[in-house]
């Protein structure tokens, strides 16, 4: 009994991010892994770099006398000087432990499997630690805190996650693609050849720069450029493989040398990232009956084969080319547009079908590095009706393989998002939105810790 009980104080010690340490202690993110490292400092160590403190611990620590370490604002100036080097030359990082990639017969596939790796979040009670490793290292790479779950980040939202519409954004196109460092050109142009055997190369945009939606600008300002799929796809797959050189020329992964720009898209061209990445609008579905639609994504396509979707996803279309080479002008000028068209290509749902769209937040998923657009859509049609319709009349139906829903319900959709379900590593946080901008934040935090209670 009395090992229970210790078990349970170990389980409820309370932790922070390093991040969240650095601004209590004044000491920097460097010092203080050294001090976990050598045991000065409790906490709980995700792959080679990422640490979770013990509060308790850090408290007893700053109580006793101690050398202090390096000043935080001495660490931030450094990191500073080396952005503004050329090329984008950034420190080497050690990553928290990736999820790997494997190459299925006769093409490539990104993520697959993905949804296993959630299954060490589960067991969390807390709104605000279902945070991925991946994601937390990202974090800690770019000095940043983020709202985050699973491998999926928060850029920017709107106020209380009401949701933004569609005349409270600003869209500007660029003419020409955002450059990127020659280094990564190489390898682009390198394993294009092996992306063109086995997929079509249309246009899409990615996010140039945003400036977020405060009081003084009323709006958010967006700023897209074009992106054709080669031109990313032939570098997602291959984003954790040593391909790069380092500033002391050891061998470097993509995502170590410039994965922490891709939580910064400020309009300063040193400030932006430089990974091309498409935006990915991420859509969530009520209907009519009070219900979330999720689909199984079909073993065919190219990211997160067979993993649940809450309720799909369409990249922005932009002027290209289609698959027989014939030119395509239509293009998705917003992101409301792009979301109508995928609904009707997804499930056959015309626009007249929708009662409204909220525009959510902005986000960057981790595996892909790309931007996400989290979008309520609902609609005047009930699950069933929806359901038919994307069997027999959905242009795009064999991209989802089987189809279900959900009650809107608080407590239901809480007992999914911790359901052994093989999610796509956007869902949840999709669903947590959803319920922010349903029933408020503090209604949900105290909904997944009651689910938590309920279950010990």
């Amino acid at each position: 009994m009395q090992e229970n009980e210790a078990l349970e104080t170990i389980q409820h010690r309370r932790e922070i991010s390093t991040q969240e340490a650095s601004r209590i202690s004044g000491l920097s993110l460097n010092h203080l892994a050294y001090l976990l490292r050598q045991g000065k400092l409790e906490g709980r160590r995700f792959g080679d770099r990422t640490w979770m403190v013990y509060e308790d611990s850090l408290r007893a620590y700053l109580a006793t006398p101690h050398k202090p370490g390096r000043p935080v604002k001495k660490q931030v100036n450094k990191v500073k000087k080396l952005r503004e080097k050329p090329e984008y030359q950034f420190y080497q990082v050690s990553p928290a432990e990736q999820i790997k990639y494997p190459t299925p017969k006769a093409r490539i596939v990104v993520g697959y499997g993905y949804g296993e790796q959630l299954q060490n979040n589960l067991s969390s009670t807390d709104l605000y630690s279902l945070a991925s490793p991946n994601a937390l290292w990202l974090m800690q790479e770019a000095e940043i805190e983020r709202f985050a779950v699973d491998d999926c980040i928060i850029l920017t939202n709107s106020r209380d996650f009401a949701g933004w519409d569609a005349d409270e954004i600003q869209i500007t196109v660029l003419s020409s693609s955002v450059p990127v460092p020659a280094d990564l050109e190489e390898v682009r142009q390198v394993k294009i050849p092996e992306i063109e055997k086995h997929y079509f190369n249309p246009s899409h945009y990615q996010l140039a720069s945003f400036t977020p939606s405060f009081a003084d600008f009323g709006r958010l300002n967006i700023a897209l450029a074009p992106l054709r799929f080669y031109d990313y796809y032939a570098l997602t797959p291959f984003l954790d493989e040593p391909l790069l050189v380092d500033l002391d020329g050891s061998k470097i992964s993509i995502r170590q040398k410039y994965a922490r720009a891709a939580l910064i898209y400020n309009s300063n061209d040193r400030e932006r990232s430089v990974i091309p990445a498409p935006i990915s609008l991420q859509c969530v579905v009520i209907t009519k009956d009070q219900q979330v639609i999720l689909v199984e994504r079909s073993s065919s396509v190219a990211y997160y084969p067979n993993h649940w979707s809450a309720s799909f996803e369409e990249n922005m279309a932009a002027p290209g080319v289609d698959w027989r080479g014939r030119s395509v002008k239509s293009d998705d000028a917003n992101f409301v547009a792009g979301a109508m068209r995928g609904l009707e290509a997804e499930f056959a749902i015309p626009q007249n079908a929708v009662e409204s769209v909220k525009i959510l937040s902005l986000n960057v998923e981790y595996l892909t590095l790309s931007v996400d657009v989290i979008i309520l859509i609902k609609v005047e049609l009930n699950a069933e009706e929806i359901r038919q319709r994307w069997m027999v009349e959905a242009w795009d139906k064999d991209e989802a393989s089987r189809f279900a829903s959900i009650s809107t319900d608080l407590h239901e959709v809480v007992d999914k998002l911790f359901s052994k379900t093989l999610w796509h590593p956007t869902s949840r946080m999709r669903l947590i939105q959803f319920l922010f901008h349903t029933y408020g934040v503090k209604e949900v935090a105290k909904a997944i810790e009651a689910w938590g209670i309920e279950r010990k």
